[in-house]
């Protein structure tokens, strides 16, 4: 399966390849965040997966269009939140 993510450093598409079958339809990719307003273009693109490897870059998307936010290459769990939360709360406590 290709993916297409928009590189702003370089103007263009950095072109992924990742493990699965190209369907005929792809479907509508799944949104995790949004609003009454609408989404992010980040939330409204497919996530990029994880074991996805870069094969090139264009000015036209190839395959699906993907973001690297939200997707499998960044990734926090509500554990994490928890621990990072405390720590920035007791920091800010020691400095106040």
């Amino acid at each position: 399966m290709k993916y297409s993510v928009w590189n702003n450093d370089t103007r263009s598409y950095d072109y992924y390849e990742a493990p699965g079958t190209p369907g005929i339809h792809a479907g509508a990719p799944p949104r995790v965040h949004g609003s009454a307003l609408g989404a992010t273009p980040e939330q409204a693109a497919w996530p990029l997966p994880a074991d996805a490897a870069k094969v090139g870059s264009g000015e036209m998307p190839q395959g699906r269009i993907a973001s690297t936010l939200g997707g499998g290459t960044f990734q926090i769990n509500i554990g994490q939140s928890i621990v990072y939360g405390a720590i920035g709360y007791l920091l800010w406590r020691m400095i106040k």
